[in-house]
């Protein structure tokens, strides 16, 4: 299997050892999971922005406003 190294700061190293250990697994499996988190949320995020570009919705006014509750608020 291919292999990544990433460097951290020490207190970015902390954190993550803090979350694995709080999470039960191990802080390599954690590492993963958060990178192929990103990956998807990333590929996601180009998706919806591709589709909004071939919409037309690109730049609109209020395209990235929640929808309203139709009180006015």
């Amino acid at each position: 299997m291919p292999a990544i190294t990433v460097d951290l700061a020490g207190e970015e190293l902390t954190e993550l050892r803090a979350e694995a250990e709080k999470s039960g697994v191990s802080v390599e499996r954690l590492a993963h999971g958060i990178v192929c988190e990103s990956v998807a949320r990333r590929r996601r995020q180009r998706l919806t922005a591709m589709c909004h570009a071939r919409s037309g919705e690109a730049g609109s006014p209020g395209a990235a406003l929640p929808p309203s509750d139709g009180k006015g608020t």
